[in-house]
C-alpha cells in the first residue's frame, strides 16, 4: 500500500473508490475539488493503478479546528489496517496544516467505523438528528492533537 496527498488527477479514482464505498456520497464536483482544495492534508492510498481508499481531511478557515469529512476504503480493501493508516495520515496533515482538534461525524450505527476512531483517541460528543437532513444523524467524535500524538 502506498499514500501518497491527493492531487487534480486523482478525480477517476476518487469516484470509483467513492462509488464502491458508498451507496450516496459526495458530488462528483466536490470530490474533482477534493485535491485542490484540501490536497495538503488529504490521502489516497494507490496499488499500481488501484485505487483503494482515500481520506479527506481539512482545516477550518481561520481556526485550529480540523475535519476529517471523509473516510472511504473499497470493500475489497477493508478489514487490513488501510482505513487506519488513511485517518492516521489525514491527522498528520491536519497537525502540519495547523489543527489542534480535530471532529468527525458518523453514523450512530457504524460501530466499525466507531471503534476504529476510539482507537486512534476520539471521544463520542452529541449524537444530532438530521445532521445531512432527514433520518441522516451523526455522532459527533473529537479528538485533541495538542499532544504531539496523531494515533
Amino acid at each position: 500500500m502506498a499514500l501518497r496527498p491527493l492531487e487534480p488527477g486523482d478525480f477517476p479514482f476518487l469516484m470509483q473508490i467513492e462509488n464502491d464505498a458508498f451507496s450516496s456520497g459526495y458530488s462528483p464536483y466536490f470530490l474533482r475539488e477534493m485535491p485542490i482544495l484540501f490536497g495538503n492534508s488529504s490521502y489516497i492510498a494507490i496499488a499500481g493503478r488501484e485505487p483503494q481508499g482515500y481520506v479527506a481531511a481539512a482545516r477550518e478557515q481561520g481556526s485550529r479546528r480540523g475535519w476529517i469529512l471523509s473516510l472511504a476504503v473499497r470493500p475489497q480493501y477493508r478489514k487490513q489496517g488501510l482505513g487506519r493508516a488513511l485517518m492516521k495520515a489525514g491527522l498528520e496533515g491536519l497537525a502540519a496544516v495547523g489543527a489542534r482538534e480535530v471532529f468527525l461525524s458518523v453514523a450512530p450505527s457504524n460501530e466499525g467505523a466507531i471503534a476504529l476512531y476510539e482507537k486512534l483517541g476520539f471521544s463520542r460528543g452529541e449524537i444530532v438528528a438530521d445532521y445531512f437532513g432527514p433520518g441522516e444523524d451523526r455522532l459527533i467524535m473529537m479528538k485533541d492533537l495538542t499532544s504531539g500524538e496523531v494515533g
